[in-house]
């Protein structure tokens, strides 16, 4: 099980989609999980979602344990425009490869210690503010005023407060992923048998 984490804008998605395909690459069954889907069911617009309460970590520490057992899960679904978990769930079966991304998964022990390898995206702040600024406009229909009011009111200060003192918990820290993703995925697979 490997774990991306990374502040808001870092490329975690991005960085997790690239390595299950380098893992699939590699015939190994892979699945890819995002800890937004674990925003606790009920939310509004003026919550602060960047901090470790806005999650259901009971939830994902039971769904982890149970891929780990072997069994399969029941991923909760969220909409960031209506700020609920929505009554679909996504069925994920155990497989070779489990890629977890999301800002606090370095949060708990109980979560640290289903990951094999973690890794931390180490990007520049300005850099995850431009990136987030442009997602949230075009994929969440928000406002630019508000994206920056909350970027600045929440988002960064959760960052500086969680989620950059959490790269200490890293076996890898990286501000992009290296050139050839599949030799790199291959390195990690070994990493994590030795472990």
């Amino acid at each position: 099980m490997i774990a991306v984490v990374g502040a808001s804008g870092s490329g975690k998605t991005t960085v997790a989609r690239q390595l299950l395909g380098a893992f699939n690459q590699l015939g190994q069954r892979s699945e890819l999980i995002s800890m937004d889907s674990y925003y606790k069911p009920v939310g509004h617009p003026l919550n602060n979602y960047d901090r470790p309460a806005a999650f259901d970590f009971d939830l994902l520490v039971d769904d982890l344990a149970q891929l780990k057992s072997g069994a399969g899960i029941n991923v909760p679904t969220y909409d960031f425009v209506t700020h609920r978990r929505q009554p679909e769930v996504v069925r994920v079966e155990p497989v070779d490869v489990v890629l977890v991304e999301g800002l606090f998964l370095y949060a708990l022990e109980e979560l640290l210690q289903h990951f094999d390898v973690r890794i931390y995206l180490d990007v520049d702040p300005d850099t995850c503010f431009e990136r987030r600024f442009k997602r949230d406009q075009v994929e969440r229909g928000r406002e630019p005023e508000d994206i920056r009011r909350q970027y600045f009111d929440q988002v960064f200060p959760g960052y500086q407060q969680y989620i950059h003192p959490s790269r200490a918990h890293a076996t890898h820290q990286l501000e992009a992923l290296p050139r050839d993703v599949v030799s790199w995925a291959k390195e990690l697979l070994d990493s994590a048998s030795q472990s």
